[in-house]
């Protein structure tokens, strides 16, 4: 999507693997760091000034990930839609939780720990059972267990915790299988959705075979899923937030490799957005979490005059499939 949502705008992107980049850190107090394409036959450098921008999508591999995207962008200077930083924060739920809270922003009561001893106290303090277990990392719904009684509670926290599996501990939000999600560009939510589990299936995710239906989110809650992206570092983002019976809205993940069927779903461009997003931003050098409030830099605050220009777009292979 993002490739012809380029092309059609008169860019010349082109895709790029993860897997087949090396990074190249040089001894000079000057820089000359590198990266280089080892998909041929012979190793072959990108040159930075060829590039004016990368669109991450980094799903799963975040170990390299994030090396990868913060040398594009800190080490040579290439204008990234999503910063290093961000990606990992979105990619380590309790970090997500951590850094949502230091911003002052409202998400269910949640509690973390290594090799728990105490598992009634650990549910008592989020608020009793059922209670929502999830995996420190995961995403598609896998990962996200409901707990709802003590025995089901005890043998479910024993086999995860025996296995050195990371698994925090939240209060369960009662959404009747509802929830939202809203992908934030800059300082602006450009579509959002509600979306609704299966039969049976408390997960409202679409890859678990839920549906998905465009709502028209309140400024309120817009501003609070920009806030949410903003405080992970992200400019572009899919935030996801759920209701409970009074109404109350509770960030609950956040997505830097976030779906794309949500542009099926609601009919936006949002590949093309993203592309306006760049086009407006990228001569910053760095990451857009700066913007100004028009989506803009103070640098730069028209797309260039001569669109024939290279991004590069950095793709997993599960990544146009979640949501």
């Amino acid at each position: 999507m993002f490739f012809k949502a380029a092309a059609k705008r008169g860019h010349n992107p082109v895709i790029k693997n993860p897997n087949n980049l090396y990074l190249f850190v040089s001894d000079s107090e000057n820089g000359f760091d590198r990266i280089y394409d080892g998909s041929g036959e012979m190793a072959e450098r990108l040159v930075a000034r060829n590039y004016d921008a990368i669109i991450p999508r980094i799903h799963s591999d975040v170990n390299f990930g994030v090396p990868l995207v913060r040398h594009f962008n800190q080490n040579l200077g290439i204008f990234s839609t999503q910063s290093a930083s961000g990606i990992r924060a979105a990619s380590n739920k309790f970090e997500t939780h951590q850094k949502l809270s230091i911003a002052g922003i409202k998400t269910p009561k949640t509690i973390f720990a290594k090799s728990p001893k105490h598992i009634k106290f650990l549910i008592e303090k989020i608020g009793d059972l059922p209670a929502i277990a999830k995996t420190v990392k995961g995403s598609l719904g896998l990962g996200v267990m409901i707990l709802k009684d003590v025995e089901q509670t005890n043998s479910t926290m024993e086999a995860l915790y025996h296995n050195q599996v990371e698994t925090l501990l939240q209060a369960f939000i009662d959404g009747k299988a509802k929830d939202i999600r809203a992908i934030v560009v800059g300082n602006e939510v450009v579509a959002s959705m509600e979306r609704t589990g299966k039969k049976g299936d408390f997960r409202a995710n679409v890859s678990r075979g839920g549906t998905g239906m465009k709502i028209e989110l309140s400024e309120a809650d817009k501003e609070l899923c920009i806030k949410a992206a903003k405080s992970i570092n992200l400019s572009v983002a899919g935030v996801d937030l759920i209701k409970d019976a009074e109404g109350n809205s509770y960030i609950i993940e956040i997505n830097a490799a976030f779906g794309m069927q949500i542009q099926e779903i609601t009919g936006i461009d949002i590949a093309g957005k993203i592309i306006e997003y760049i086009e407006k931003n990228h001569k910053q050098k760095t990451t857009g979490t700066s913007a100004n409030a028009n989506g803009a830099s103070a640098a730069s605050a028209a797309p260039k005059e001569d669109k024939r220009t290279f991004w590069e777009v950095l793709s997993s292979l599960r990544a146009e499939k979640s949501l």
